[in-house]
């Protein structure tokens, strides 16, 4: 290298991530690149009258962390100024009260949008039968349209002003895909399930596009501010995929998004006539774009959720029944189909295919169709995924590895979603969900997420779950399925590139790598337990510009 370096991080921890999971003590970045790795003498050369000289004083350097599934726009309009944030609502007298209080709806409109609800937090909504019922939020939203979109975005909770805007009545049948759950009297209770949501969420009026970009740039400076600088965005319909394109255009982007295009949100259904449609006159493959914004694939969904009873499972719910797909059919064969034929049109035009699997019945069925179509079509990059995995057939996890098919697990969700799950599918089934140790132990790639908005995005709680520091009741991990907590940094940052085809340039400190890092006040492979959730983001660069900072010393 000639020259000088514009920013060299001097007397710290810089872990490095590559293989060998070196650790080094300083790092020099030129442009958008880091250009040394090494000791405090070597990176100290390269420093010049210009650059910029930061002594970590003992502090952390990580890879930028890569969140491998995180919803960005959704968590942008997630909460207040845009809707009501029923996270940690605990009684239904407090989510009342934050409904009393909702904020406007979108473009100023009369509609009451929340977000977040949990049912087994709420007594009075986990007693209901079947469901919560419309009644319960009736009396304080009265004829104000409201749209309460449960914490997995798999279900909304509507009153009775919205059902009658969307002219939902008793004789409405059931869209493909979805349920309208219907109470002991037939009438529709307002809690519809999967696909049933886009009866209502159509009428709901839209964002304003400077609403839209103003959350994404906002949702972004919140994510740096955790040291993430890299997430794929599992959900990106034709909008939201403009938005993020003015966004890069107009120079406002601190996060690098890798999309998953998916037409047909907000029902989570999409036909494979209508998917074959959209891919005939998109002429989109994986890889389109550049290091900001790049297209990495097509997202599918096989099943919905435990907790909705809407997974697909081989044995049954403690409260009978199995699930089933959520793709367009008659009976469990032809659903089946569908979900085949959609894998393979996603293969066939080269796009990556990640498919929402939660149930173990189903990321069986989603695998079979990604090894058939890798088998009469062979793509040997094509690292397609399962996303989430929560329950899956411990015997398929040779199949996983010898197709290189991922895992993207949720591991947050053992802490947020264990009361919901553990009532849903029983503590035996659920102390064993997102099984991350056996599944890189068999040989399986593996990324973790937090699905935000579903949770906070804080992966360092993750990290703390999956090596057996699990915080609050039913997030324990079994020992045989726990990681080392390189294995877990690894989840977090090269993990994710890899499913990119980015290792090349991301998740590594390296020199050649995008300068992509953030600066932590403590170590996350040596911190204890206790400590290890109490480290702080100190700064986070991506492409050689400081986008967060708390305070440094230089």
């Amino acid at each position: 290298m000639t020259g000088h370096a514009d920013m060299v991080l001097l007397n710290g921890r810089v872990l490095t991530v590559d293989d060998a999971f070196t650790v080094a003590s300083a790092l020099a970045v030129t442009g958008d690149r880091i250009t040394a790795v090494g000791s405090d003498d070597e990176v100290r050369a390269l420093a010049g009258p210009s650059t910029t000289v930061v002594d970590l004083d003992g502090r952390t350097v990580l890879p930028g962390i890569n969140d491998a599934h995180l919803h960005l726009a959704m968590f942008g309009l997630a909460g207040p100024p845009f809707s009501a944030d029923l996270n940690g609502v605990a009684s239904l007298a407090d989510l009342r009260a934050a409904l009393a209080d909702g904020p406007p709806g979108p473009g100023g409109s009369r509609w009451l949008i929340g977000e977040g609800w949990r049912e087994a937090n709420i007594a009075e909504f986990d007693a209901s039968d079947p469901g919560p019922h419309r009644s319960l939020i009736d009396e304080v939203t009265g004829d104000r349209p409201t749209v309460l979109h449960h914490a997995s975005r798999h279900s909304v909770l509507v009153n009775t002003a919205a059902l009658r805007i969307a002219g939902i009545t008793r004789d409405t049948p059931d869209p493909a895909g979805g349920h309208i759950v219907r109470d002991r009297d037939g009438e529709p209770s307002g809690l519809l399930l999967e696909g049933a949501k886009g009866l209502v969420t159509p009428f709901v009026p839209a964002h304003s596009e400077r609403e839209r970009l103003d959350a994404i740039e906002s949702a972004m400076r919140t994510l740096n501010a955790l040291g993430i600088t890299s997430v794929t965005d599992p959900i990106v319909w034709p909008e939201l995929l403009r938005d993020y394109t003015t966004l890069r255009r107009q120079g406002r982007m601190t996060v690098r998004v890798n999309a998953l295009l998916h037409w047909d949100w907000p029902s989570p259904a999409s036909s494979s006539e209508r998917l074959e449609t959209a891919l005939g006159y998109a002429g989109l493959s994986a890889g389109l774009g550049d290091d900001w914004l790049r297209v990495g694939g097509l997202k599918l969904f096989a099943d919905g959720v435990p907790t909705q009873c809407t997974a697909w499972l081989h044995e049954p719910y403690p409260a009978g029944g199995h699930g089933s797909l959520i793709t367009s059919g008659d009976d469990d064969e032809a659903r089946y189909e569908e979900l085949l034929r959609s894998i393979e049109l996603g293969h066939r035009h080269r796009l990556q295919v990640q498919v929402h699997v939660t149930g173990d019945r189903a990321a069986d069925a989603a695998a079979d169709g990604l090894v058939r179509a890798l088998k009469e079509d062979p793509w040997p990059d094509a690292r397609h995924a399962l996303i989430h995995g929560t329950l899956l057939n411990e015997d398929g996890f040779a199949r996983l590895a010898e197709h290189d098919i991922s895992v993207i697990t949720s591991s947050l969700m053992k802490s947020h979603s264990g009361a919901s799950m553990t009532r849903a599918i029983g503590a035996d089934r659920w102390a064993r969900a997102f099984p991350a140790g056996a599944l890189l132990a068999a040989g399986v790639h593996v990324a973790d997420s937090s699905d935000a908005p579903v949770t906070f995005p804080d992966w360092l709680r993750g990290i703390a779950t999956f090596t057996g520091s699990a915080p609050g009741p039913f997030a324990d991990v079994p020992a045989d399925l726990r990681l080392t907590r390189e294995q877990a940094v690894r989840l977090w940052t090269t993990a994710g590139a890899y499913l990119e085809h980015a290792e090349d340039r991301k998740g590594t400190l390296t020199p050649g790598s995008l300068a992509d890092l953030v600066v932590l006040d403590g170590d996350p492979v040596t911190a204890d337990g206790d400590a290890l959730q109490r480290i702080k983001p100190v700064f986070t660069v991506v492409g050689g510009r400081v986008v967060h900072t708390g305070g440094t010393s230089g």
